[in-house]
Formats: C-alpha cells, sequence, structure tokens
C-alpha cells in the first residue's frame, strides 16, 4: 500500500489497478448509460465527490437541466488543457449521476483500457458513436473504502490529465503535500497514468 501524500510521484503508478473483485455490475447501456446493480447505498460516491470538489480548480455544478442529482465536474477555464480529448464537453472531466449511482469520467485511452481489463469500467455506449470522446468510462461505483481510494485514484488521474500543462506541476505539488483527501489520512493502492 502506497500512502498518497508520502510516497514518490503517484502518476506513474497507474500499472498498479488491481483487478475488481467480484462480477461486474449490471449497466443499461444506451444514450444515458447507467450503473443498475452494485450501488445501492450512494454515500460513499457523496463523500468521494464531496473530496474531489475539494481538489484546486474544480467547479462542481447541477447538470444544465437544473437537477441535483447529476454534477458535472468542471476543471476552472484557466487551469484546463486544451485537449479536447480529455473531456466529456467543454471542461468537463468527469460527470456523477446520483439517482442511479453512475460515475463518468475521461481517462487516457491506455488508462482506460486498463480499468477496463481490471474491472473498474466500461466504455461509454456514446463513444461508439462518436459522441463523446473514447476515453470516457463508466466507472463502476465504489462498494467499500477500497474501490472508494480506487475511484479516487480514477479521478484523480482524470483532473490531471485536464490540467494544462503550466498548473498541472503547481496542482499535483499542491494535492500531495495536502494529501488529496484532507479530512483524515489514509494509506490505499493508487493507480494513475505513465
Amino acid at each position: 500500500m502506497k500512502s498518497l501524500g508520502i510516497a514518490g510521484n503517484p502518476l506513474t503508478h497507474f500499472a498498479s489497478l488491481p483487478i475488481r473483485k467480484g462480477k461486474r455490475p449490471v449497466t443499461v447501456r444506451g444514450p444515458l448509460h447507467v450503473q443498475c446493480s452494485d450501488n445501492n447505498d450512494d454515500t460513499l460516491l457523496r463523500e468521494l465527490v464531496e473530496e474531489v470538489v475539494a481538489w484546486p480548480g474544480i467547479e462542481a455544478a447541477p447538470w444544465p437541466i437544473g437537477s441535483g442529482a447529476l454534477v458535472s465536474l468542471r476543471i476552472a477555464q484557466d487551469l484546463a488543457g486544451n485537449d479536447s480529448a480529455n473531456f466529456i464537453s467543454g471542461n468537463e472531466f468527469a460527470r456523477v449521476l446520483f439517482g442511479a449511482p453512475t460515475i463518468y469520467l475521461t481517462l487516457p485511452l491506455g488508462c482506460a483500457h486498463r480499468a477496463v481489463v481490471r474491472g473498474w469500467a466500461e466504455p461509454h455506449y456514446s463513444g461508439s458513436f462518436g459522441l463523446v470522446p473514447p476515453g470516457v468510462m463508466v466507472v463502476y461505483t465504489p462498494r467499500d473504502e477500497i474501490e472508494m481510494g480506487m475511484c479516487r485514484s480514477l479521478f484523480l488521474i482524470s483532473y490531471n490529465c485536464g490540467l494544462s500543462a503550466r498548473s498541472s506541476h503547481s496542482t499535483e505539488s499542491y494535492m500531495l503535500r495536502q494529501g488529496v483527501k484532507r479530512r483524515r489520512t489514509f494509506e490505499e493502492p493508487v493507480a494513475v497514468a505513465t
């Protein structure tokens, strides 16, 4: 196990992503690709979103439809990179649906492949039609603290890929000094892009 606040650069250890235990959750594939099983309790998901929203430069807003059941996580305009492949749309790197708890993240293709093979995610249905970038994944919601740590790592990868080169170094060092998770120190496996 690595302590995120103490270990070396976590952006070099994505290969450490473990295989997710148990069966893959059931999903309904379609324009609104949602997870239908293993997501009865969204407490861990809500806690995870609260942590991610506290990261530097994150702007969280209900989806433009005005529903609090879907939250869009965006990188502030002055920190965001300009590679559209790193975003679902605009500066949005993640989307979380609470009605049928589901996580949507944009991951680099190598990381997305590893997450799929290891059982943590599946490609978003709309990606096969070119409606979203191919790295947009449905990441399975956490069932316990260990899975929450892995989901946190995937959020961190997505966030860091969305940052511009000039802002990523200062933001990354800030987050590592803070241990990313501010409320308590934690030790868990960290998976990040190489």
